[in-house]
């Protein structure tokens, strides 16, 4: 059996995720980042702002706060509630309320010398990331044999970054609204694609980007089992595509958000009138 490893953030998700992989391969330990840990105080979230600040500007950021505070104050409860209700509680439902309880570790940051050691301790065959936003340096790439694997909620090479299922709304690509599973290389959210698919069943008019995208990971799953099969017999190969323009997205603002809803109204406004024309 193929011997694995996975690595993001400890939620009630990705515990679904670390639990279906536990069935499917030989998980040897769980890396649990803290790559989000900034969101859980005042402190953490002016430190990050700060650096973006010095990065980006004032203007952007500015945007990009009136934004998240705007979606943390009126739109993350509906989206967690139909993440839970579509998603969550129908797993629990059929398997019971994973909670992995092998090994384990908890990391500042993913480049730090004791996950490589985590890792190299346990020689895993591959090891499967989601929800992160860290960059994997080359030493942690290539510790597992075969490579990391990222679970990418968007459709690469065209919505690599943050972020992938609002910037597809946005920009009216709904077909984009989905997801990758990629060999990590050098580059950010880049690398050989082994499966890569739409959403089902999601609805951008009601749908924010946190349902879309976790919404997207979790249609991805009977592929990824072909491909953990495909990677234990040594046959799994890169999918082929004709190349797309590679794009690479960041936090929206709140004149983003606006933006998207404006041109999602007048998108249906336009196919209600040609559907009363036709």
């Amino acid at each position: 059996m193929l011997k694995a490893v996975f690595i993001g953030s400890r939620n009630d998700f990705d515990q679904v995720l670390v639990h279906w992989l536990s069935q499917r391969t030989q998980l040897l330990g769980v890396v649990w980042t803290q790559s989000t840990a900034w969101q859980r105080s005042w402190r953490g979230r002016w430190r990050f702002a700060r650096r973006r600040l010095i990065r980006y500007g004032l203007a952007k950021v500015f945007d990009e706060t009136l934004f998240y505070l705007y979606y943390h104050s009126l739109l993350n409860r509906r989206d967690q509630t139909a993440l839970r209700r579509d998603v969550i509680t129908p797993y629990h439902a059929e398997h019971g309320v994973p909670r992995w309880t092998g090994d384990e570790m908890f990391a500042g940051h993913l480049n730090a010398p004791e996950v490589v050691s985590f890792l190299r301790h346990r020689r895993p065959d591959v090891a499967f990331a989601m929800c992160v936003s860290d960059y994997f340096r080359k030493e942690l790439r290539a510790t597992p044999k075969q490579g990391v694997f990222l679970w990418h909620e968007g459709i690469t090479p065209e919505y690599r970054g943050l972020y992938s299922p609002f910037w597809a709304v946005h920009n009216l690509e709904f077909e984009a609204i989905g997801y990758t599973v990629l060999c990590m290389d050098d580059a950010v959210d880049a690398g050989a694609v082994y499966v890569q698919g739409r959403a089902q069943n999601v609805d951008p008019l009601r749908h924010g980007h946190l349902y879309l995208g976790h919404k997207a990971i979790i249609d991805s799953l009977p592929a990824v089992a072909r491909l953990l099969g495909e990677l234990e017999a040594g046959t799994a190969r890169p999918l082929q595509r004709a190349g797309g323009i590679a794009r690479a997205y960041t936090y929206p603002g709140l004149s983003d958000f606006i933006r998207q809803r404006w041109r999602l109204w007048a998108s249906a406004r336009k196919a209600r009138a040609q559907s009363a024309k036709g």
